[in-house]
């Protein structure tokens, strides 16, 4: 008999999830509520040469929805990948 092996036969526990609240969010091309949206994020890049911030784990951390000017990232709601197929988000544009 190995060393942590159990004599008895009883089940481990059940792993048990929290329990996600339900968030609704209204579809960009159809304007349904959609209870498990399909998300799509525009991220804008640096430029070549660019200083790209350094990270640091103590500061304070802003959301990407609340970036401002060139570094506002758009993010767009779909009921599924077929209402993203019909109305795809507009071409993002260069400052």
């Amino acid at each position: 008999m190995e060393k942590n092996e159990r004599t008895d036969n009883i089940m481990p526990r059940e792993q048990k999830r929290p329990e996600m609240p339900i968030i609704k969010r209204k579809c960009y091309s159809c304007g349904k509520m959609a209870t498990k949206p399909y998300v799509y994020h525009v991220v804008p890049s640096y430029s070549y040469g660019a200083q790209i911030p350094t990270y640091s784990k103590s500061d304070v951390k802003t959301k990407r929805v609340d970036l401002k000017g060139k570094k506002k990232v758009s993010v767009y709601n779909y009921c599924n990948r077929e209402c993203y197929e019909l109305r795809k988000p507009p071409e993002p544009y260069e400052l």
